[in-house]
């Protein structure tokens, strides 16, 4: 998803440009809460409730899978939307914005993202969820490019596949890439915003990589390479 803004003049190289992934990073989400948020769409108390407790003790799983495989992980975990109706999740998409996203963004990743937009530069979400959950916060932000997986889609419903698969570890740093040469962006100018240490590649991509609430390797990692470290979190 690209939307056209004004920006500075570019460098020799292109424009720099400003990186966020979103899940830990720009706040308090991940794939799983944003899955039980839709799932939970319409119904009463008594049937969320229902809902949650058949859906949690597969949480651990997930954590451990996660820990093991983030590529694996997303490949397991999006096969929950397997037959959702498309139609469903854009009518969870078009209240979303407000009532999901916007709770839960940390107030300082926003003020950080104002301040590199003030630069002219470039806002770019990445994320390995998926897009049609992803859209909302993006056109809420004004951003200039969404970076997501794209989930496979058959007579109308999802098919629990993403269409080329996880976009995590090295994907993620190729898309960011293609991003960058689409746009017209100088990486090397650029900053990128992650806090986990399945996106180190997605770091390295850029001249100037931040560690947001990182998880203990990537501290580790940023520590070592002279990474910027910040701690986001709601007042």
């Amino acid at each position: 998803m690209l939307n056209e803004r004004s920006s500075e003049q570019p460098t020799a190289n292109g424009l720099p440009a400003s990186f966020f992934d979103v899940d830990g990073t720009l706040g308090s989400t991940n794939v799983v809460r944003a899955y039980l948020d839709f799932r939970q769409q319409g119904y009463s108390l008594l049937q969320r409730w229902a809902q949650a407790t058949l859906f949690l003790p597969k949480v651990p799983y997930y954590i451990i899978l996660d820990a093991l495989s983030r590529e694996r992980f997303c490949e397991v975990f999006f096969h929950s939307y397997a037959e959702v109706h498309k139609s469903d999740l854009e009518r969870w998409a078009s209240g979303a914005a407000q009532r999901y996203w916007h709770p839960r963004l940390f107030p300082e990743a926003l003020l950080q993202l104002e301040r590199h937009r003030a630069q002219g530069h470039r806002i770019v979400l990445v994320s390995g969820g998926i897009e049609p959950v992803l859209k909302p916060l993006a056109e809420m932000l004004a951003v200039d490019a969404l970076i997501a997986a794209q989930p496979e889609v058959e007579d109308a419903r999802l098919t629990g596949r993403l269409v080329d698969g996880p976009l995590s570890g090295k994907r993620k740093a190729e898309a960011m890439h293609r991003a960058g040469d689409s746009l017209g962006i100088d990486l090397e100018q650029s900053y990128a915003y992650a806090d986990s240490y399945a996106d180190r590649e997605f770091l390295e991509c850029v001249g100037h990589p931040v560690a947001v609430n990182p998880d203990r390797r990537l501290r580790k990692e940023a520590k070592r390479r002279g990474w910027s470290i910040r701690n986001w979190r709601h007042r």
